[in-house]
């Protein structure tokens, strides 16, 4: 029932208290003080998360079975997957799922109640997967934990070799961010403001981002219904540590690929995260930043880490190292509310 209003949790998502808060300027003290209360409460910080859970089915992007750009191409790409990116843990145990082959879209709803702000997350994974815990579900649970609804999407990978580079994921984005704001506006998402819904992704779900934020005004797929007629734009936008997204070396992607080199004054207000170690190469977030400045877009935010990598997600990870870059969600936390989503 499209009119239905979507049902939500008696109480948001606990917090996961494996995050801690670091200033930037941590005294030796803090740091002490830090060690003995994980010594005294038994907190690891490689332990994985309890992972976000949706009491809401996930929802279809698309009415027909096949969405738009796959049509003639049954069978070229599934069935869907799933792999556990934890050494020696079964799939049915794994809190670290990628997911693979997906030709039927999604959106999976993780709401706050009353909470009149949402965000689209697009998982990363070089546009071949999705890492769809570590960077999904694990971060609608922060966004839970700080007031904010999330919708995790579930777009289509692996790349279509008959479709230009990224295509099929941004009609999903596109449709996805329509849809929620669709939710909004009906009433289906008690207290949801259609204002208030951002997109936010991670590696090549921080390129989908980026595309996002310059490719809101043209519609990349034929009008399926009545959501369509709604803006597809953020309302702000996360990038971590994004990928392909600009010409400038050492990244060197081509125009189509570069979304940097389509920023104008219209484009959301963004943060960008990006560690200095970054094999895919701190230089995205860098020169996408500089492009905003450039074009006289909203103010953003530009954070830079010395040490990192790339896929940690929120460090949450079994395993996972800690570097300064793990404290980026205590930044993103103070960037929504500034532009007062959280």
């Amino acid at each position: 029932n499209d009119s239905a209003v979507l049902p939500v949790p008696s109480s948001s998502i606990p917090r996961d208290y494996t995050q801690f808060v670091y200033a930037d300027d941590l005294s030796t003290s803090m740091v002490f003080f830090r060690n003995v209360l994980v010594a005294c409460i038994g907190v690891i910080e490689a332990t994985p998360p309890a992972l976000a859970k949706s009491n809401v089915s996930p929802v279809a992007l698309w009415p027909s079975a096949t969405a738009p750009g796959d049509e003639g191409h049954s069978g070229t790409i599934g069935p869907e997957s799933e792999k556990c990116l934890t050494k020696n843990i079964s799939v049915a145990d794994c809190k670290d799922v990628s997911i693979t082959g997906v030709t039927v879209p999604t959106i999976t709803p993780y709401l706050v109640p009353n909470a009149d702000s949402a965000v689209v997350i697009a998982p990363g994974g070089a546009y071949s997967v999705l890492a769809f815990n570590r960077e999904g579900t694990d971060i609608a649970a922060w966004l839970n934990s700080i007031g904010v609804s999330a919708f995790v999407l579930k777009y289509r990978v692996p790349a279509r070799s008959w479709l230009p580079f990224g295509a099929a994921p941004l009609m999903d984005a596109q449709r996805a961010v329509r849809l929620v704001r669709q939710m909004a506006d009906s009433g289906k998402v008690v207290g949801l403001n259609v204002s208030k819904i951002g997109f936010m992704g991670f590696s090549a779900g921080g390129h989908l981002t980026g595309h996002m934020n310059v490719a809101w005004k043209e519609t990349t797929y034929p009008k399926v219904d009545s959501a369509d007629d709604l803006s597809c734009r953020p309302s702000f936008s996360i990038m971590v540590y994004p990928w392909e997204s600009v010409m400038q070396a050492p990244v060197n992607a081509n125009i189509q690929m570069a979304s940097a080199a389509n920023v104008t004054s219209d484009t959301p207000p963004t943060m960008l995260i990006q560690a200095e170690d970054d094999p895919v190469h701190v230089e995205n977030a860098f020169y996408y930043f500089l492009a905003l400045k450039q074009k006289g877009a909203a103010p953003s935010e530009l954070h830079i880490y010395p040490r990192g990598g790339h896929g940690y997600g929120r460090c949450t990870v079994s395993g996972a190292p800690w570097h300064e870059v793990c404290t980026w969600p205590d930044r993103g936390q103070l960037f929504l509310q500034t532009l007062g989503a959280a």
